[in-house]
């Protein structure tokens, strides 16, 4: 079964704005969203590219459980 994680950014960086939404779905693992799986869910959902080396400083982003 999966697991649905809201990640919602709190700043912003580089072509990312504070308030950006995005869901990430998790099947066999009980860990929150690795920072590929977050890039992913943004180009996939925003079309645009995504910077990398942002998601490790979670005072940026606020990852859920949905």
């Amino acid at each position: 079964m999966g697991q649905v994680w809201k990640v919602k950014l709190l700043k912003n960086h580089s072509n990312l704005v504070k308030g950006m939404e995005v869901e990430v779905v998790k099947y066999n693992s009980s860990g929150s969203p690795t920072e590929s799986e977050i890039i992913e869910a943004i180009e996939t959902k925003y079309k645009i590219r995504a910077p990398r080396g942002v998601y490790g400083n979670k005072a940026s982003f606020l990852i859920t459980k949905s």
